[in-house]
This record gives structure tokens, C-alpha cells and sequence, in this order.
């Protein structure tokens, strides 16, 4: 998968269980964390707060490949592979460094919403931009 945006993780000791590798969980937090690292990178929290919006998590997924151990690093891409009117569809990548074995991958579906109403609403189109060009090759920090 080609990403548009990357984020490195370093696997700490408490991310490992007892069998001595990653637990299942600890990817649905590597993929949150890629997620919230672009979300500020890229202004989209800050342009949804400004328009009083945030956005839920509605759906996640997580299929295993490969083992990840103490010490590794994992470098989490993220792609957006779907927007409707008030949700968008991200997918994600997990690999670790040193051999660039695919790990994970996993899927999100995420809503904007209106919290004083609390309800989903659509898309605003500032945010709506940002999301297409993540779906189209790499974007640029604003």
C-alpha cells in the first residue's frame, strides 16, 4: 500500500504480553496514534474544533501478518480509501523496519460530529479537501 502520510512507532516493553510480541490490542493504539499524529499535522482537528466538530470512531479492524517484538520499530502508513457525505474510510499499514515485513493492516471508519447536537453531520469542505488528498499521493503539513 502507498501511504500518503507515515508515522514511526517505537514498540516498548509494555506493548508486548507474555507470549513475548505485540498484543492484538497494541495495533488498534498504533493505528489511533498514526491517525491523531496526522490529524495534527495536517490541521484537521484544529479546523474541525474551529467549525465545533470532532469526529468518532464508528468501525476498526485488524488483520495479523507477522510478529513484532521489544526494540522493533513500526512505521504505520495511512491511506484515505473511501469518503461519503459524513464519514471517510482510512486503512493502514503496519511495518516493521528493519526487514519492511507488512505486520498488520486495518481499517477505520470515521464520522464528523456535531456534539451539541449529537449527531453525525457532513463533511465540511475545508476538511473534505484534506481527505481527498489523502486518498491521491502525499500532502504537505499546514
Amino acid at each position: 500500500m502507498t501511504s500518503p502520510f507515515t508515522h514511526r512507532i517505537e514498540v516498548r516493553f509494555r506493548d508486548c504480553d507474555a507470549m513475548g510480541h505485540v498484543n492484538n490490542a497494541v495495533y488498534f493504539t498504533y493505528f489511533e496514534q498514526a491517525r491523531a499524529v496526522m490529524a495534527e499535522t495536517l490541521g484537521l482537528r484544529r479546523e474541525l474544533s474551529q467549525a465545533g466538530l470532532g469526529v468518532i470512531l464508528a468501525h476498526t479492524s485488524c488483520d495479523y501478518k507477522a510478529q513484532v517484538v521489544f526494540g522493533d520499530q513500526v512505521e504505520v502508513g495511512v491511506r484515505v480509501v473511501r469518503l461519503g457525505r459524513t464519514s471517510f474510510t482510512s486503512e493502514f499499514e503496519a511495518r516493521r523496519v528493519r526487514d519492511d515485513a507488512v505486520v498488520a493492516v486495518g481499517k477505520a471508519v470515521q464520522a464528523v460530529f456535531d456534539y451539541d447536537a449529537e449527531r453525525t453531520t457532513p463533511i465540511p469542505d475545508g476538511l473534505r479537501a484534506k481527505l481527498e488528498a489523502l486518498m491521491t499521493g502525499p500532502v504537505a503539513a499546514s
